[in-house]
């Protein structure tokens, strides 16, 4: 699972987009499995459930709640800005799950 973004209160991650290639960096994938990108996100989802209720609000002592939207579809990768470039994924799949 790797982390493209963070959006206000939006945690985005993807599966099987990016990789560790055969030197040890990360790398776009050429090809992956669907069912296992899938369960990847599902387990990290299941994961950030688990850490949520175990943090409380310093302010008033409640758990704290989250969101999770997950959506699986095609994407575009790629770098952008020219001065400081960053990796980001495009697509209908990224701004969906975003508003879930």
């Amino acid at each position: 699972v790797h982390k493209v973004e963070t959006a206000g209160d939006c945690y985005i991650v993807s599966a099987g987009v990016v990789g560790q290639g055969p030197d040890g960096f990360l790398e776009v994938l050429q090809s992956h499995d669907p069912a296992e990108s899938a369960a990847r996100v599902m387990a990290f989802a299941k994961d950030m459930l688990a850490a949520a209720r175990r943090v409380t609000m310093p302010n008033n002592g409640q758990r704290t709640t989250i969101r999770i939207g997950v959506h699986t579809g095609p994407c575009t990768s790629g770098l952008i800005g020219s001065r400081l470039p960053k990796f980001s994924i495009f697509g209908d799949s990224m701004n969906t799950a975003s508003r879930m």
